[in-house]
């Protein structure tokens, strides 16, 4: 019973805070007794209680937006709140000799100094309001000015009030403190909505934390392909005490996104969840998990978030892959085609790109040309030949000359299979080029020993528009059948459909609080680059 008492509170004190904060804002928008204020004009110089009466407001409004730091157990947030009460309570009789709130206010300091072991986090001074406390000030600043201009409707408005220190011309007082309250608001309000909390700490890992992501990935027992996006060095990366296990991600805005899953230890993957899911928490960001499978869900929802589908990835089983039959007309024709050609195919091992890195870029270049696109980040691989250095790198030469390429990301076992990532061809290459290229990575695959060659994500992909499903899959699905113009939804998913692939679901995670459409918008920015990449057709 200690524990929870304990546990509950700073949440006590947050409330108590905001109230006392309220009735600070309500008592200094209106009028003083003014037999009180009589008394105190014979002891003080009008000035002081008018600035008293500003402070007091101030005071008020520090108390509103102190009580969310005290919610999150900030020690800083208790400190200071317990200097803004103190302040407050005397304040509070300078300016009129409210002495009901000046008790109130030194109760709740009284109440709230011997609690100092509850507020045992770090204090984070750029830390953000969140929308939802945010939403709160708002309405409890915009309640008290409306309380002052109904207290004040009969005072005629003139422009000596802004500079007018009487103490039977209160109005003067409110409306300053009004116009303060207003700005202030506004402007925590803006910097509440346009923060990322943790970025400055939270950067891209530097060359040294990369190489201890590829060692983990290189030992790992556990680990999808596309962990090794980290090897580009755009996401920051957390790692377990043991170092063993890492995941990897990017803060944007209010939201810490992961890329696919952890990778490394299976028996690490719960713990380095937490940490993370804490880590944001205490930077009062929210945690969020990007293109993760089935396996991961039961962890995911073990810390409380929300779960939707975002698409199905493209699964080809290398063991059942085949050319015959009708079905494989087309792709039977592509590779004969593209051998009449003089096409070759073959599979470099880890360490080739360098060594070709002028030919690779040059197909790079002219398909980025062609295809009037930007290089990607997060969520796919970019060209850069010391990344793509570290895997496989799938080739298709004619007449000697690099026409096509992909890179392949393994898993860290033969059943967790391939991956393709970068993919790229030369506007002259042979039609049906990449088909042909696809069809030997997946023979090749499977002769290797690899089970499952994934093609990649199609996005939006398996949704479904039913009158039961979640809001989220019914505007998704409307995407996916509607939105060819800016993102080819469809037509990605029809081209990997003609390998039959397995269409295995991805899902995002969040918690509850999170809007999911918001966090899947971040990362089409963080993939396209911003919105110009993003809505760029190519």
């Amino acid at each position: 019973m200690a524990g929870l008492a304990f546990e509950l509170t700073p949440q006590v004190f947050a409330v108590a805070c905001f109230m006392a904060g309220a009735v600070v804002l309500a008592s200094a928008a209106t009028p003083a007794f003014s037999s009180r204020l009589a008394v105190l004009d014979r002891a003080l110089h009008p000035i002081l209680i008018d600035l008293s009466h500003f402070a007091a407001s101030v005071a008020g409004f520090l108390l509103l937006a102190l009580s969310a730091g005290l919610w999150r157990r900030r020690r800083g947030a208790y400190w200071a709140a317990l200097i803004v009460l103190i302040g407050g309570a005397a304040l509070s009789l300078l300016k009129g000799l409210d002495w009901e709130e000046a008790i109130e206010l030194a109760v709740v300091a009284a109440l709230l100094a011997p609690c100092r072991a509850a507020f045992n986090r770090s204090s984070r001074l750029s830390e953000p309001l969140r929308p939802s406390w945010m939403l709160l000030v708002a309405a409890v600043v915009a309640a008290s000015l409306w309380l002052g201009f109904f207290a004040y409707r009969d005072v005629a408005y003139q422009d000596e009030l802004w500079w007018t220190f009487l103490t039977d011309r209160q109005a003067s007082g409110f409306l300053r403190a009004a116009a303060v309250l207003a700005l202030l608001t506004l402007l925590i309000a803006g910097r509440s909505l346009f923060a990322a909390p943790g970025a400055r700490r939270h950067r891209s890992a530097g060359p040294e934390d990369v190489a201890r992501a590829i060692d983990a990935l290189r030992q790992a027992d556990r680990a999808e392909p596309e962990a090794w996006l980290a090897a580009l060095g755009d996401k920051a990366l957390m790692f377990s005490p043991s170092g063993r296990s890492f995941l990897a991600y990017r803060v944007i805005g209010r939201r810490w996104i992961v890329m696919g899953e952890p990778a490394g230890a299976v028996e690490e993957r719960r713990d380095l969840l937490w940490a993370f899911a804490e880590a944001a928490d205490g930077y009062g960001a929210a945690p969020v998990f990007y293109s993760v499978g089935e396996g991961l869900l039961a962890d995911l929802a073990t810390l409380g978030l929300a779960l939707r589908k975002i698409g199905e990835t493209a699964a080809v089983d290398t063991a059942a892959f085949s050319l015959e039959g009708k079905a494989r007309q087309n792709l039977r024709t592509a590779v004969n085609r593209a051998e009449r050609e003089g096409a070759t195919f073959e599979v470099l091992p880890p360490g080739s790109a360098l060594s070709l890195a002028n030919e690779l870029k040059a197909v790079s270049d002219a398909w980025l040309q062609a295809h009037r696109g930007t290089e990607k980040a997060f969520s796919l691989g970019r060209f850069d030949p010391a990344y793509l250095d570290l895997m496989p790198l799938a080739v298709v030469r004619v007449q000697g000359r690099v026409a096509a390429f992909a890179n392949l990301m393994p898993g860290a076992r033969p059943s967790d299979g391939l991956a393709v990532d970068l993919m790229r061809h030369a506007p002259d290459a042979p039609q049906g080029v990449m088909d042909y290229l696809f069809v030997r990575t997946i023979q090749w695959a499977r002769d290797q020993g690899w089970a499952v060659l994934d093609l990649g994500l199609a996005p939006l992909a398996g949704l479904e528009d039913r009158r039961l499903a979640p809001v989220f899959a019914r505007v998704g699905a409307l995407v996916f059948d509607e939105g060819e113009a800016v993102y080819g939804f469809s037509g990605l998913r029809a081209y990997k459909a003609k390998f039959s692939p397995d269409w295995r679901p991805r899902f995002i995670a969040a918690p509850p609080s999170t809007p999911l459409a918001l966090a899947l918008l971040d990362v089409a920015l963080l993939t396209s680059g911003g919105w110009r990449g993003m809505l760029r057709r190519g």
